[in-house]
């Protein structure tokens, strides 16, 4: 793969991180784009990804409401009732459905090691799955950030917390929980979000296992992509 094609991989990857976790909060006029820009970005990286956030696409565009969306989210990710498929990875990793194991503190870890923090306000716990995708999309961010410098020590090392990141973490549970959410939701679209989600993941852990970050010419152009994202963020 040539040095222009692994950058245009790990932008479409950061896209990618991003708007998965923007999925997992509660559903809005804003879903709409998010998923549109998850079917555009998934595209060149995993083709059942793609495929799945297709469905997603046409489920909010067919007799899907809103309202149908927040209540199936409610139902499987928030409560108030038991939640039919917790969105944290203790749950998955530890046995008896627990909360704030041994994993959770262990992913808090990774958080603190690259000077991260929850934000003030959020009332989930490290090992959300909204707040795993988004710690993989800043992974992403700083080993591109680094290899648009030429610091390629550092664009390694990111791409080992994100290989082990995956490893310990999200490839770990996602897949149970993905099964989860597919045989509790009463919607095509928190059905095709679980298969998006799942299919990304497994495909992202093969390619970190496949390659390490490439030297890449016209640092300028990496940066330029940079910005945009981030742009589009704020």
């Amino acid at each position: 793969m040539k040095a222009n094609e692994k950058l245009s991989t790990d932008i479409a990857r950061v896209a990618a991180y991003k708007l998965l976790a923007e999925c997992y909060y509660p559903p809005g006029e804003a879903t709409r784009e998010h998923v549109r820009q998850l079917s555009r970005s998934t595209r060149e990286l995993c083709s059942p990804a793609a495929e799945a956030a297709d469905r997603m696409e046409a489920a909010l565009q067919s007799d899907e409401s809103f309202d149908e969306l927040a209540i199936d989210h409610a139902r499987l990710f928030v409560g108030p009732f038991a939640l039919l498929a917790p969105p944290y990875g203790s749950v998955y990793l530890e046995g008896e459905r627990r909360l704030m194991g041994d994993s959770t503190l262990a992913v808090g870890e990774c958080y603190y090691e690259v000077g991260l923090e929850l934000a003030a306000g959020f009332n989930g716990t490290p090992d959300h799955i909204a707040v795993e995708l988004e710690f993989m999309h800043f992974l992403v961010v700083k080993e591109l950030d680094a290899l648009a410098g030429g610091n390629l020590d550092r664009a390694q090392n990111f791409r080992q917390k994100q290989q082990a990141f995956l490893e310990r973490h999200l490839a770990a549970w996602v897949p149970d929980f993905s099964r989860s959410v597919e045989e509790q939701a009463q919607t095509i679209f928190y059905k095709s979000l679980a298969e998006t989600t799942r299919t990304f993941i497994e495909s992202d852990l093969d390619r970190c296992l496949a390659k390490g970050p490439a030297w890449i010419d016209g640092r300028a152009s990496v940066l330029s992509h940079l910005q945009d994202t981030k742009g589009s963020r704020s």
